[in-house]
């Protein structure tokens, strides 16, 4: 017959705290959907294009252009992180941008029609100039809100971008983006 010695005791204190803890899983799925979008099953995925102005400094220079990029959003947890990937081109002065954008967004669902957020990721640009083409890494955080037209599944997406691009000196660029979304 088999019996517990003294050591397989420390088998216990695990199972006991883990008993202990099954009443409490109820209020663990409360908080989770607690948080959850009032839309999220037509929030899986978005997709969208978006432009405006754009500026960039670097060493006391600065130049002006525009942007317009489109993107796709994928929802990965549900009200707590949503990933985004877009394709960026850009002017400014003689210089063409295209850049890749990778980011990770903390949505904020305070209604059915406004979705504000926050984001945090990694840019690749490449910059085509009449002279040069050179290839630049960088940081991009965003943040900006999704404003849906009758909580339906067409809306506006508008957002302050700023990105840090890494060089010999360090360069700047802000922008205001807006434009049309769709969700499905």
């Amino acid at each position: 017959m088999w019996r517990l010695g003294r050591g397989d005791r420390s088998f216990w204190i695990p199972f006991l705290i883990a008993v202990a803890a099954i009443p409490s899983l109820p209020r663990v799925v409360e908080a989770q959907t607690m948080h959850r979008s009032p839309h999220i099953e037509e929030t899986a995925n978005i997709v969208g294009l978006k432009g405006g102005p754009l500026g960039v400094f670097n060493e006391g220079e600065r130049a002006f252009g525009g942007a317009f990029s489109p993107f796709y959003e994928r929802n990965v947890v549900p009200g707590w992180l949503e990933i985004e990937a877009a394709m960026a081109f850009g002017w400014v002065e003689a210089e063409s941008v295209i850049a890749f954008d990778l980011f990770a967004k903390k949505p904020f669902h305070v209604g059915e029609g406004i979705n504000p957020y926050v984001g945090l990721g990694a840019n690749l640009s490449i910059i085509v100039g009449p002279e040069e083409t050179r290839t630049r890494a960088g940081i991009l955080w965003t943040a900006g809100s999704y404003f849906w037209f009758r909580a339906g599944r067409w809306g506006l997406d508008v957002e302050a971008v700023y990105l840090l691009l890494f060089a010999a000196g360090l360069t700047h660029e802000v922008s205001v983006e807006v434009g049309p979304v769709f969700r499905f």
